[in-house]
């Protein structure tokens, strides 16, 4: 195996790693992927394949450990609130589904329309499903609150003085009913895309014309007061505002944070799905590098302050149609998100859409983004959420490199003391080959059994992500090659 180059110090590493470029797109690699805790990196070409690029890594127990602030919530998408019950049918669907995803956290829906007028407030007549599953369970809980309401003035959707009054009443009340549960509020649900009731319109072009209520001028006016709102209740309540839908360039978004839209709230929460794009770039990597984007230009006219960001949904279809992945790549890339989201700071927490199948129409794709199947039977995505979880809440400290466009090493160490080595790759389409020093760890794929490391010779890697643990006093060292 060849030894990895002599070390240089560590800044000359870093401007090393962030002066690689990633493959035929010519992209810089991800400024999230840099390794942050020192992982050294050497390039050279070998003789033995023509035109075979290899790449050793060097992962140190004495590199500094780089912690979060605070961890990550990993959570998943339920249907309690809403009128459709969507196969949630009793409290025991989502406890059970939650304990064996070993999610943390829930996102549901308290909407506008479960209300009606009383007087100069608002009295909850709905959604009392989701009261009840609300007091069954201690994770922490998500409240998107909003929605159109045709049975009030200025409802649909509440962008007249009349409008936000009454919306701010609604709001008042569900954080009283709701307060002692210490969700986090979220206002509104993909304003950007469809504000009201009638049919889907074309997708807005940019921040949207102010003729146009789903308009960013008209969305950042009704996350403010519903910012007010919610705080004369609860002051110290942690509140995200945006929900964004499919956004390209993120136009709409980076308009409503000009506009205020995040003054007195916790954060911004954005939507990301690729399911119908070409199918090399269905990946979690595609995601995160669309935050990511998200995320410097928001610094740029911030003062290179960092934003909160909260991803309120990610996930992948598994469809007989159009716009799909299969059982396994969609598991694969569950498991890639949430290992990749991890040592991101700014992103506080992720809420995989959902939890369950909410139908089994084979013509909408819709019934189809759950790990769960509409008969609560698993997908191979649960074990794959469970699995990369764990990983991440077991860790004091997880950094990931990215050698090549594609190709991830992933080391995080654990709270025991000991190191945990993670490869993979994001999709078929991308071939990798690992070796480690002879001797090294053990290993096993994520869901599947123990395997013997590729030490002598090169092995492949897979979408599938490969764990091997060793010792935390062991210098790691790997060769990764394309």
């Amino acid at each position: 195996m060849r030894a990895p180059a002599p070390v240089r110090p560590r800044a000359d590493w870093l401007k090393f790693w962030r002066g690689l470029r990633a493959g035929p797109s010519r992209r810089r690699v991800p400024r999230w992927v840099v390794p942050l805790t020192g992982v050294v990196l050497a390039a050279s070409l070998l003789s033995r394949s023509y035109g075979t690029e290899v790449k050793a890594l060097r992962f140190d127990p004495a590199d500094p450990v780089v912690a979060r602030a605070e961890p990550l919530i990993i959570g998943a998408n339920v249907h309690f609130g809403l009128r459709r019950v969507l196969g949630f049918t009793s409290d025991e669907v989502g406890l059970d589904g939650l304990a064996a995803l070993g999610a943390d956290s829930f996102r549901d829906f308290l909407p506008w329309p479960s209300f009606v007028p009383d007087g100069e407030g608002q009295r909850l007549v709905y959604s009392q499903r989701l009261m009840r599953f609300l007091g069954r369970t201690k994770l922490l809980p998500v409240l998107n609150v909003g929605q159109p309401n045709s049975n009030v003035p200025g409802g649909v959707p509440p962008v007249s003085d009349q409008g936000l009054v009454t919306f701010a009443a609604y709001l008042r009340e569900a954080v009283r009913l709701t307060e002692a549960h210490r969700p986090i509020y979220e206002i509104w649900n993909e304003w950007n895309i469809h504000w009201g009731s009638g049919p889907v319109l074309p997708r807005l072009t940019g921040e949207g014309e102010a003729s146009d209520p789903r308009a960013a001028v008209h969305y950042a006016r009704v996350a403010q007061a519903g910012v007010r709102a919610i705080r004369e209740v609860a002051p110290h309540a942690r509140i995200i505002v945006g929900a964004v839908g499919d956004d390209a360039g993120w136009a709409w978004t980076k308009s409503i944070v000009r506009r205020g839209a995040l003054q007195g709230a916790d954060g911004l929460s954005v939507h990301v799905y690729n399911h119908c794009l070409n199918a090399r770039d269905r990946t979690a990597r595609e995601l995160i590098q669309r935050v990511e984007a998200l995320q410097q230009a928001l610094k740029s006219t911030a003062g290179g302050a960092e934003t909160p960001i909260y991803i309120t949904e990610f996930g992948w279809p598994v469809f007989p149609q159009r716009c799909t992945l299969d059982e396994t790549q969609a598991a694969h890339n569950v498991a890639q998100f949430i290992l990749l989201a991890a040592p991101v700071p700014w992103i506080k927490g992720i809420w995989v859409h959902s939890m369950k199948d909410g139908g089994n129409n084979p013509d909408d794709i819709e019934d189809h983004f759950g790990l769960f199947r509409f008969d609560n039977t698993p997908k191979p995505a649960v074990c794959f959420f469970r699995e990369a979880a764990k990983i991440v809440r077991s860790a004091r400290s997880i950094e990931v490199a990215e050698p090549f466009d594609g190709v991830f090493a992933a080391r995080a160490r654990g709270q025991d003391g000991r190191q945990r080595l993670v490869l993979w790759t994001s999709n078929r389409f991308v071939e990798a080959r690992y070796r480690l020093d002879k001797g090294q760890g053990q290993g096993r794929l994520m869901c599947g059994g123990t395997i013997q490391v590729a030490s002598e010779k090169e092995a492949a890697l897979s979408s599938q992500p490969l764990i091997i643990d060793f010792d935390g006093d062991a210098v790691v060292k790997i060769e990764i090659s394309i």
